[in-house]
C-alpha cells in the first residue's frame, strides 16, 4: 500500500442535513475510516494494536472547508502520515470532488495503553510501519484551541448523555458524537443561513457511557465561536473547539 492512499466515498441520502448538505459529524466519519483502513492495511491500526492493548485515540483536528460535500457527491478521500514519534501521529486528510478539492484537515494522534489509557510509546514493530510524507494538508497542521476570555457571551448551552450509539470500540464516545453535540447546540436557524469553513477540534478528555456532558459556545466574533462540553458532574473539559462560518 503506498505511503498516500485514496478511498472513495458516496454521499446518501442519510448522510445529508436541511441543507442538503453532508453532516459535519458524518465527514468525520470519513475521515475516521479512512485513516482506520489505511493504519490497518500498513500494519499500524487497531486491528493489529487492539490484542496487545493499545489503542489510537484522536487528540487535536484541524478542518479547512471550501465545500461542503452534497448529496450524490462521489468523494475521493486522500490520507498519509506526516510524522510519528514516540506516541503521537500526525495524519493529514484531502477531500476532492470532480478533482476540485474542497476539504482539507490535519490531525494529531496518541497511541493509549488499554491499561492506564494514558500515552504510550509505539513499538518498534509498527512504528518502523508508518511511512511518513512530510506535507500537512491544512498550513500549521493542528491547532491549540484556547479557553475563551471572560467577557465573551455564552450561550444557555445543553445537557446530553453519553448512549450506547456513541461509544466506540475503544469504549469510549467516538470523536465524531462530540461534534455532533457541538452543532446540535447551535440554534437551527444559524445553522440554515450559515456554512461552516473552519474546524479546530481539542479532544482533551475521555467520556464513558452513561456520563452527562453540557456543551455551550461563545462568540468570539460575529461568525466565530469557541465551543466547550465538560463532564456535567465533575466539570472536566472534554472538548474545545474553534469554528468560523461564512
Amino acid at each position: 500500500m503506498p505511503i498516500k492512499q485514496s478511498y472513495i466515498y458516496s454521499v446518501r441520502s442519510y448522510h445529508i442535513d436541511a441543507n442538503g448538505q453532508l453532516f459535519i459529524h458524518q465527514l468525520l466519519n470519513f475521515l475516521q475510516d479512512a485513516a482506520h483502513q489505511h493504519a490497518d492495511g500498513l500494519g499500524f491500526g487497531q486491528i493489529q494494536l487492539m490484542p496487545h492493548n493499545f489503542f489510537w485515540v484522536l487528540s487535536r483536528l484541524s478542518i479547512e472547508i471550501s465545500g461542503m460535500p452534497e448529496s450524490g457527491d462521489e468523494l475521493v478521500l486522500s490520507t498519509w502520515v506526516k510524522s510519528h514519534r514516540g506516541s503521537v501521529s500526525e495524519r493529514e486528510f484531502s477531500i476532492s470532488i470532480n478533482n476540485k478539492d474542497t476539504v482539507k484537515a490535519s490531525s494529531l494522534w496518541f497511541c493509549l495503553s488499554g491499561d492506564s489509557h494514558r500515552p504510550t510509546k509505539l513499538p518498534e514493530v509498527y512504528s518502523r510501519l508508518m511511512k511518513a510524507r512530510d506535507k500537512h494538508a491544512v498550513a500549521g497542521g493542528t491547532q491549540k484551541v484556547r479557553e475563551p476570555d471572560a467577557d465573551f457571551q455564552g450561550s444557555a448551552g445543553i445537557t446530553t448523555y453519553a448512549v450506547n450509539s456513541d461509544i466506540d470500540m475503544a469504549k469510549h464516545v467516538n470523536n465524531a458524537t462530540y461534534v455532533r453535540w457541538l452543532i446540535d447546540e447551535l440554534p437551527p436557524e444559524f445553522l440554515q443561513a450559515k456554512k461552516l469553513s473552519r474546524l479546530d477540534i481539542n479532544y482533551l478528555g475521555e467520556c464513558f457511557l452513561g456520563e452527562e456532558v453540557f456543551s455551550k459556545h461563545f462568540h468570539q466574533a460575529e461568525n466565530d465561536f469557541i465551543h466547550v462540553s465538560r463532564n456535567r458532574l465533575t466539570g472536566k473539559v472534554l472538548l474545545r473547539a474553534f469554528s468560523q462560518w461564512k
